[in-house]
């Protein structure tokens, strides 16, 4: 048996995870990233994601009909890769794989060497592809992505829904133990990763950066799954079975339909991302 791993003392943790999510005063960048505008800003008077339709994102929906949608994985069969190069990224083209394809996140540079390593040559999403790993790559204008797309992928992801996944085995380039919000090369809500030149969002004002969304990834996790006190005990590319709770899910829903209060002072201005 492997022997324990040291926890860093100032990482994430299940508990740091919950206390972000849930954040009373709703100014954590983790209540203020489900603009319904791709990589926008949530701001009052503009839609949350959760109340626009997936595939008319102009046209209006209940909130409830996102998250039960989500709980259901009625959306699971979508071609994550749409607007991809291509045929990978087709609209309604789901990917091919040789075999079962766990889930895999991380950063975009740890995903990228995780995938070559595992036989997979080319740009990001073909790379992956090719090693049998499923990742979320989406760029389609029929269905952008924002951070509701990226709730839905991870509920798929966690019950073994994904195309080509097989069943819900999840895989980390980046142990989630190594996160650490404050850490001067990785920290959270820096305006770190990357972010699309164009479409801006409104103002020219990214809400978040890809290096923000692994963050979150993982306290969502953290949150809707029982076990979620496991993944910060995981090596990188150890398996993860997420034991989904459809009851956490609801819970984490209440915390998001919270009111979202004002950003707090010094928050992040970010219009263009680092790698650092």
């Amino acid at each position: 048996m492997p022997p324990p791993i040291k926890r860093l003392g100032k990482g994430l943790s299940s508990s740091k995870c919950r206390a972000m999510l849930q954040d009373p005063a709703g100014s954590h960048l983790f209540r203020r990233m489900w603009a319904a505008e791709a990589w926008g800003k949530m701001e009052r008077g503009r839609p949350d994601c959760w109340e626009v339709r997936r595939d008319r994102h102009k046209m209006r929906q209940p909130p409830q009909t996102y998250f039960e949608e989500v709980r259901n994985g009625t959306n699971c069969r979508t071609n994550w890769y749409e607007g991809n190069d291509g045929d990978l990224g087709a609209k309604d083209r789901l990917p091919y794989f040789r075999h079962d394809a766990p889930a895999l996140l991380g950063f975009d540079e740890s995903i990228d060497a995780f995938c070559q390593k595992a036989g997979g040559n080319g740009g990001h999403a073909w790379a992956c592809v090719q090693a049998n790993l499923n990742i979320l790559s989406l760029y389609g204008d029929r269905v952008p992505y924002n951070i509701c797309r990226n709730l839905e992928w991870q509920v798929c992801a966690a019950t073994g829904k994904l195309p080509g996944q097989g069943s819900n085995v999840i895989l980390f380039a980046r142990a989630p133990n190594s996160l650490d919000p404050d850490d001067p090369n990785k920290p959270l809500g820096q305006c770190r990763g990357w972010v699309p030149d164009w479409p801006k969002p409104a103002g020219g004002v990214y809400g978040y950066a890809t290096d923000d969304i692994f963050f979150l990834e993982v306290c969502l996790f953290s949150q809707i799954c029982r076990n979620g006190a496991d993944l910060f005990r995981l090596r990188a590319g150890d398996r993860f079975y997420c034991d989904f709770s459809p009851h956490r899910l609801q819970e984490l829903e209440r915390w998001l339909m919270a009111d979202l209060g004002p950003e707090p002072p010094g928050a992040m201005q970010c219009y263009g991302a680092s790698n650092g």
